[in-house]
């Protein structure tokens, strides 16, 4: 319940009205006797808020802040104290706001649940180089000796990120390049990073591509998937979509807000007996 006593929490984006992070951390802050409420600050504009914002939010006691699509790599140049070229969760520290990311360990947590990880697959394969895509392959670099191997369709986006020899591809995206990289390995993680499929664009195209594929799939967009991933569950292929990922980073969200969170299987309940 909302009180005069409660405090702010909020999610920053644009085109964000699918959002379930309000539904998440309400149901969150409930369970757990915690006075606070969530809200959604979309933005028509695509403006990603300045430094009066946050000010103004510090001094009226706000808790914290998520980030999503457009605005990862913006809030990542905003708070430049993270050392990260995304950001996603934006957090109370001892002298002002702090900033980090949680994408990369939420998908881990997430991925567990298909009972791997990702040394259990020889490559990683990335579809998209946005926000979402920059935060795993970031952590992934240091975290795991596989390669990794990004495919897009806009490689101006990735100029700036880290390719250390030997380690990394960047490719085009086709359905061409898309079936001989699946053909190269037998247990790929085969991650699809962008938004395309909540804009209307299921990437069919793609589809050719997936002939060879072997390992798990997971499509970091929940509501309105793509039809990879409808294709590779109907063959019976491991695939997830990505409520667990996002479960995964608002949890520990939630731990450097209050100090503690939900329990991942009570909120992926809640979320799953609401979308039936």
């Amino acid at each position: 319940m909302i009180q005069a006593s409660s405090r702010c929490l909020g999610i920053l984006g644009s085109g964000i009205s699918h959002s379930l992070s309000p539904l998440i951390h309400n149901y969150s802050a409930a369970q757990l006797g915690i006075d606070a409420v969530y809200l959604r600050f979309d933005s028509p504009s695509r403006q990603f808020p300045g430094p009066d914002f946050f000010r103004a939010m510090w001094d009226f006691g706000a808790l914290g802040f998520n980030v999503t699509v457009p605005f990862k790599e913006e809030a990542a140049r905003t708070f430049l104290g993270s050392g990260l070229a995304s950001v996603n969760t934006i957090y109370r520290g001892k002298n002002g706001w702090e900033a980090t990311s949680t994408d990369a360990e939420g998908f881990l947590l997430g991925l567990a649940q298909l009972g791997c990880g990702l040394d259990d697959h020889e490559a990683v394969v990335f579809l998209g180089n946005g926000g979402a895509a920059l935060a795993l392959y970031e952590h992934f670099l240091k975290v795991t000796p596989r390669p990794l191997i990004v495919l897009r369709r806009t490689p101006e986006r990735d100029a700036g990120w880290q390719k250390p020899v030997g380690r990394v591809e960047f490719l085009d995206l086709d359905a061409g390049t898309l079936d001989a990289v699946c053909q190269r390995y037998s247990k790929i993680l085969l991650l699809q990073t962008t938004s395309a499929p909540l804009y209307g664009d299921r990437l069919d195209h793609l589809l050719p591509g997936l002939g060879s594929f072997k390992g798990t799939f997971v499509d970091l967009v929940y509501g309105k998937t793509s039809a990879l991933l409808d294709d590779l569950k109907a063959r019976k292929i491991p695939v997830q979509d990505g409520l667990p990922m996002l479960i995964g980073q608002a949890l520990l969200g939630q731990k450097l807000w209050w100090g503690k969170s939900a329990e991942f299987s009570d909120v992926e309940a809640m979320l799953r007996s609401r979308a039936t």
